[in-house]
């Protein structure tokens, strides 16, 4: 039975299963992770990761924009809304998702340095080459005219978002003393909580809905494997970038 043949749930099976061990992949399983990981780091270190990762982190939403735009199959756009919409709190904006992020990062840097330190400081500098080339690589994959490319690549967009959050919650861990009250800590992380929880969660589920939705053969699986792939590549190099210069800021 080709894929056009099969029922959508099938389909979606066979993507999900190919994704299932994105873990092992070095966009997750890597330097940066085992060294966020493994305790706490200076301040210089810290603002460096801050600075790139709010730096990728800023178009995610975007990103999932454009898949909305440039998806043309019904079933698969209807997912991504459901996804944007999640990406802006659910219709509120306090809640959207890089708003959440920013006051986070605000507050651990600010408790680290012993002084208040803004989001707009990490901006002052530009992001290294290889936080550039991310952003430019996966803009190039959801502006594709091709929605099996833009599908593969959100495809992994949320499949190693999940990876991704948990880790570096585990890693924010290392500063939970900085927080007076175990509460107030667990307040701060609400940007790690939400994803964690449950929207990642969902937006995996979308994506491997509205992936399975644009791979009607063979040849279109395909196509999204490999945008799926390049994707993954872009990502493990990202963290090859910042584990480099997260190192050499804590020397």
């Amino acid at each position: 039975m080709t894929l056009v043949h099969q029922p959508t749930a099938d389909r979606a099976a066979r993507i999900a299963a190919t994704v299932a061990d994105i873990d092992t992949s070095a966009a997750i399983d890597n330097d940066f992770y085992r060294l966020w990981m493994g305790g706490p780091l200076p301040y210089s270190a810290v603002a460096v990761f801050a600075r790139e990762y709010l730096a990728r982190t800023r178009f995610t939403a975007v990103m999932v924009a454009l898949s909305v735009l440039n998806t043309t199959d019904l079933a698969a756009r209807v997912e991504c809304v459901k996804n944007l919409y999640s990406e802006y709190g659910n219709g509120n904006a306090e809640k959207a998702h890089l708003v959440l992020l920013e006051n986070f990062l605000a507050d651990l840097l600010s408790r680290l340095a012993g002084r208040e330190v803004s989001t707009g400081e990490l901006t002052l500098e530009e992001p290294l080459p290889s936080t550039t080339a991310f952003s430019a690589g996966q803009r190039e994959l959801f502006s594709d005219t091709d929605q099996r490319v833009v599908q593969g690549a959100l495809l992994a967009q949320e499949h190693l978002a999940f990876a991704m959050l948990t880790r570096l919650y585990e890693g924010v861990r290392n500063y939970k003393p900085l927080w007076p009250r175990e509460d107030d800590f667990h307040e701060a992380c609400e940007y790690f909580y939400v994803h964690i929880g449950e929207a990642e969660k969902e937006h995996k589920r979308e994506a491997v809905v509205s992936a399975a939705a644009v791979s009607r053969t063979e040849a279109d699986f395909a196509v999204v494997l490999r945008a799926y792939d390049t994707f993954v590549t872009l990502t493990a190099d990202y963290w090859r970038g910042v584990h480099q210069a997260v190192t050499a800021a804590a020397a």
